[in-house]
């Protein structure tokens, strides 16, 4: 007697990949805040890196890239800027913004958790060759632009920024 796998449907397969990708992505912050703890929490890792990448950003936009609250990134903003890795100021065309800067400190901690950081990913992804990354990393790239075209779609029929 054989045991048969039953078939999934498209819409089965497709929810299962969304699950897969979930769970990769559950899965390996996990690991992450567990290689960092005591040197960084991963919220503020990503908040400087994300300052790194284009430093001077609206509290807004910060909010949007790193996907949390308003209230949980003034917070978060709020105790980086006590401990001296960033610093707000007023946007000079309007005062009624803050920007977020990176300070010396905030670089200099930066500089010296990005290899750490960057060897951890990479131990992470061991399970993948080269070839097999550089295929993920396209796959991926081609499923961002797609969603970005849905988001865009989206926000003219609406007349709304989701």
């Amino acid at each position: 007697m054989s045991t048969s796998v039953p078939k999934l449907s498209a819409g089965a397969r497709d929810v299962s990949l969304w699950v897969r990708l979930l769970d990769c992505h559950n899965r390996m912050l996990v690991e992450m805040r567990r290689r960092l703890d005591g040197q960084i929490t991963l919220p503020r890792f990503d908040l400087l890196a994300s300052l790194e990448n284009e430093d001077g950003q609206t509290l807004a936009a910060l909010s949007r890239r790193l996907l949390v609250t308003a209230g949980n990134l003034t917070g978060l903003v709020d105790r980086a800027e006590r401990d001296g890795v960033v610093v707000r100021r007023a946007d000079p065309n309007d005062r009624r913004l803050s920007r977020v800067f990176l300070t010396r400190k905030g670089r200099e901690l930066l500089a010296e958790l990005m290899p750490l950081h960057a060897a951890h990913v990479g131990e992470l992804l061991s399970a993948l060759d080269p070839a097999e990354r550089r295929e993920m990393r396209r796959l991926l790239g081609k499923l961002r632009e797609s969603l970005g075209t849905h988001t865009a779609r989206a926000e003219s029929r609406n007349g709304t920024k989701e």
